[in-house]
């Protein structure tokens, strides 16, 4: 068990080195140099208050027992000038209109703190006993001078062994008078010690003593003097804990506690310092005096301390026993009270005086000294962090600086040296070793690009297998279909199109950009339809005028017009039974249009000089480049015939949409060719391949049977390299925007048509698409626009060639003026377009 535990500890303890070890240099630094420092710091605090307590309870103790000193002083003073009043009243018996002279007036100057006084002489009938009580001064008759208790008469047993001018103390006492009750009812008591001294003769007779009864009341009302705000030593507040003060003869017996200073004719009590304590309550003559027990050490050690005569203190908890913590905040001082019976003779210890000194000061203190070390520590913790931050930062910012340059290297350009600012040798070394490193990498780099690129210039010659790059065609599909070579997605699409279009009799509209293979998929159509035996005439609509159009596709007979010398069959006439091919058929005159709109109509044609119809049978397919619904928009084509004509419609797609069919075209060109010119074995290299499949080939399969055909005349070897592929670009981001849309031819007017009137711009929006529409008012604000802002403004799905269709479209209506080639091309607003927005058109 000791050793999966071992085991476990050395695998933790491994695997915090290496987190630790992954750390940057100012997070380790903070790690291994804070924590001690704090540490340090707490041990300093703590060590600090240790010491700042202990001088702390030193000066408590000292202020308790320079208080109870005070009060021990006051208490002897108080004590020594009643003993000079007794012995002044000793130099000669005094009667007692004297005696109450006396009192009357300690009671006028404001120091009334006897409450007897009577002189008992040796003959029986020259006694008085005068009582202080209140406001009046009472007189015991001398025949009960006796039954005071305790009774004045046995001191004297106590007195005639004095000599003149000495003076017996008696202990405390309660005393009860001989008196009338008081008003409530109360036997009339006192709590007095009493001084006595004896009168002697001439001849050294005792003629009796005097008594002197002391207040113990005004022994109380000192102690709680000094326990008060009013006391003479009072220097600065204190806090609100209780303290106080008792007195305690030298039997150990606690006579009665200090209260508040308004309390002074209160009860003589030691309630307060009971609590908590067991003991004897009330001893003879005394009922309120209490006596702890034994198990008392704390109690018992200040008492033997007071009757050795020793001034003293010790730190007790709240229970009032001894203790040595710091956090004891409560000082037990003690001090004795002395009395002396001679004015020559050593003062003897009649009292002791304990004073209780509870205070929250060192505990404030030590408070406010954690509240400071605190604050110090978190203070010292941040500037030490701050300080190994900037530090770290120092340290590591070269370090950093040169890490970050060689993270910045670009392996795909050529390497350079770092160059950094050199703050120490450190990090000068461990530059001048990346230099070096860079340096080596360079010239390896070097070599290994020479070597990749005579590979690469190797692979890009070696000739191609084209038949290796033809994926699986698909088991339904014909590689060929009428020389349409392919097998893509759309061109499959395509070929499917074409098949359901040859199982149907009906006219077929083909929609595609030039060069996308329009006539051959019309041929396409004829050879699989059931007309394949019937003739397939094809007649371009853009290449003639309006007069020689009519007459090619109607004929004439002969003396027709001047030129007419023999009857001619149109083409209507020559595809009859069969296919008439009309391509470009957007570029049809209003006249032409209406011509055939009435062919298709009633299946019949009038050769031109004649007024015989002819029955006819013909499949029409047309084809064009121009979006026929614009030029109805516009106005330029018939709705009506474009209906007639889009029976089933077909859309060639352009060659950058099915770049895939690109090697299938290649090789069936470069056979084609090849046989053509007589050359055996003519191949393509990759890098010539790579380069097609990388064209957008504005003019379709066209503009690449021209580039193979031209590559196969040119070349001078068996393998057609790069060099010998001559494409035309003047490319914008990839495209060819001189040739990606190529406009319509345009169209030869005859002399006899009219010239169209301008349309209104009211009439002109009409041949605008929704895309078109939505970019006017954002083309008014700007005044121009880029082919790819207008791209941006409908999202990635409208395509770069859709976009410069729209564009040059706009150009061709008049709304917009081409300006600058290349990244530079803008399409700018014109008048007519000024015109149109002045309407508020959308």
């Amino acid at each position: 068990m000791g050793l999966i535990f071992r085991d476990y500890a050395d695998s933790s303890i491994s695997s915090i080195l290496d987190q630790f070890a992954g750390w940057r240099i100012r997070n380790k630094l903070i790690v291994t140099i804070l924590p001690p420092v704090i540490l340090i710091l707490l041990l300093t605090g703590f060590v600090s208050n240790w010491f700042s307590s202990q001088f702390l309870s030193l000066a408590l103790e000292r202020s308790s027992r320079l208080i109870c000193l005070a009060q021990a002083h006051e208490i002897e003073q108080f004590i020594e000038r009643s003993r000079l009043d007794l012995i002044a009243l000793a130099q000669s018996a005094i009667s007692v209109d004297e005696a109450r002279k006396f009192l009357e007036n300690h009671k006028r100057f404001g120091t009334n703190y006897y409450r007897e006084l009577a002189f008992i002489g040796t003959d029986n009938p020259n006694r008085f006993f005068l009582l202080n009580l209140g406001p009046s001064i009472f007189e015991i008759r001398s025949d009960t001078i006796s039954d005071v208790k305790p009774n004045p008469l046995i001191m004297f047993e106590h007195i005639r062994t004095l000599k003149p001018d000495q003076i017996y103390l008696s202990d405390i006492s309660s005393t009860f008078y001989p008196l009338p009750m008081d008003q409530n009812g109360h036997v009339l008591s006192s709590v007095v010690f009493r001084m006595a001294a004896p009168i002697i003769t001439a001849d050294g007779k005792t003629q009796g003593f005097i008594i002197l009864g002391l207040d113990g009341y005004h022994l109380r009302n000192i102690l709680s003097l000094y326990n008060s705000n009013q006391s003479p030593l009072h220097a600065f507040p204190r806090t609100s804990e209780i303290r106080y003060s008792y007195v305690f003869d030298r039997r150990g017996w606690i006579l009665f506690q200090s209260e508040t200073p308004d309390d002074k004719f209160a009860e003589l009590s030691t309630e307060r310092i009971r609590q908590g304590m067991s003991g004897t309550l009330g001893k003879p003559g005394f009922e309120n005096a209490f006596r702890p027990g034994s198990e008392y050490e704390t109690f018992w050690k200040i008492v033997a301390g007071v009757q050795s005569g020793q001034v003293g203190s010790i730190s007790v908890n709240e229970k009032g026993n001894e203790t040595q913590f710091l956090s004891d905040n409560s000082c037990l001082a003690y001090a004795p009270v002395r009395f002396g019976t001679h004015s020559s003779a050593d003062r003897e210890i009649v009292f002791g005086i304990a004073y209780m000194d509870r205070s929250r000061l060192k505990l404030a203190a030590q408070m406010r000294q954690y509240d400071i070390l605190l604050i110090i520590t978190i203070c010292s913790a941040l500037i030490i962090t701050m300080a190994i931050i900037l530090i770290g930062r120092r340290i590591t910012r070269p370090i950093f600086n040169l890490a970050q340059s060689v993270s910045q290297l670009d392996m795909s350009k050529p390497l350079k040296e770092i160059s950094v600012p050199e703050l120490d040798m450190e990090t000068a070394m461990l530059k001048n070793a990346i230099n070096r490193m860079i340096l080596a990498m360079k010239n390896q780099l070097t070599e290994i690009r020479l070597k990749d690129r005579h590979i690469q210039v190797a692979e890009q010659r070696e000739k191609v297998r084209l038949e290796d790059e033809l994926p699986d065609m698909p088991s339904h599909s014909s590689a060929v279909l009428n020389e349409l070579v392919g097998f893509g997605n759309s061109l499959e699409s395509l070929k499917s199109e074409i098949l359901k279009a040859s199982s149907v009799d009906a006219d077929v509209l083909i929609i595609g950009e030039t060069g996308t293979g329009k006539q051959l998929t019309a041929e396409a159509i004829h050879y699989n339809s059931r007309r394949r035996e019937s003739p397939f005439i094809t007649l371009n609509c853009g290449a003639l005028d309006e007069n020689l159009l009519l007459d090619a596709l109607y004929g004439h007979i002969k003396g027709a017009f001047s030129d007419a010398k023999t009857d001619r069959n149109g083409a209507f006439l020559a595809a009859n039974q069969g296919t008439l091919f009309l391509d470009e058929i957007g570029n049809a005159s209003p006249r032409v249009q209406q011509a055939l709109l009435r062919t298709l109509s009633i299946q019949k044609i009038k050769p031109l000089g004649s007024d015989q119809e002819i029955d006819i049978d013909v499949r029409l397919i047309s084809a064009t480049n121009e979006d026929l619904k614009s030029l109805i928009d516009r106005g330029i084509f018939r709705e009506d015939l474009y209906f007639r004509l889009k029976v089933i419609s077909i859309t060639t797609p352009p060659l950058r949409d099915h770049k895939e069919d690109i090697p299938a075209l290649v090789d069936c060109f470069i056979r084609d060719a090849s046989e053509k010119m007589q050359k055996k074995d003519i191949g393509l290299s990759k890098g010539a391949l790579e380069r097609l499949k990388n064209y957008n080939w504005p003019g379709n399969v066209r503009e690449l049977k021209n580039c193979i055909t031209r590559a196969v005349a040119m070349v001078e070897s068996d393998v057609i390299q790069t060099e010998d592929i001559r494409l035309e670009e003047i490319k914008t981001n990839g495209i060819d925007e001189t040739k990606a849309v190529t406009p319509a031819p345009e169209r030869k007017t005859s002399p006899k048509r009219r010239p169209q009137k301008k349309q209104p711009p009211t009439q002109v929006k009409k041949g605008l698409n929704d895309r078109q529409l939505k970019a006017l008012p954002v083309i008014a604000r700007k005044g121009e626009m880029t082919r790819q802002e207008y791209q941006q403004l409908f999202g990635h799905e409208l395509t770069d060639r859709t976009s410069l269709y729209d564009l040059q479209t706009m150009v061709k209506m008049g709304f917009l003026k081409r300006t600058g080639n290349g990244k530079n091309t803008r399409y700018v607003s014109t008048e007519l377009f000024l015109q149109l927005e002045a309407e508020k058109l959308p």
